[in-house]
């Protein structure tokens, strides 16, 4: 199997990701704005995880694997805005 184009099909995954996270992020903020915006830590969270990864993948053609530190990063982001979105309610 050819890998031309993974690159570019694995930086467009983490920018709809990143997209996706931060309209998740805007939401909250809209519907309960002094605690929505705490919901915002997680998209930003996102960003740096994302821009990083991207940034290796414009000058490769394989993504490294996600060292732990991104990982927990992801992972505590996901966590922060589901508890963000559960206080809102």
């Amino acid at each position: 199997m050819s890998s031309g184009l993974q690159a570019q099909r694995t930086e467009l995954t983490w920018l709809r990701a990143l997209l996706s996270c931060w309209a998740a992020g805007l939401l909250a903020v809209k519907i309960a704005f002094p605690a929505g915006a705490v919901a915002l830590l997680g998209p930003l969270a996102v960003t740096v995880v994302a821009y990083r990864r991207r940034r290796w993948l414009r000058g490769h053609a394989e993504p490294p694997p996600m060292s732990p530190v991104e990982g927990l990063l992801l992972a505590g982001a996901c966590v922060w805005v589901a508890v963000a979105g559960v206080m809102m309610l």
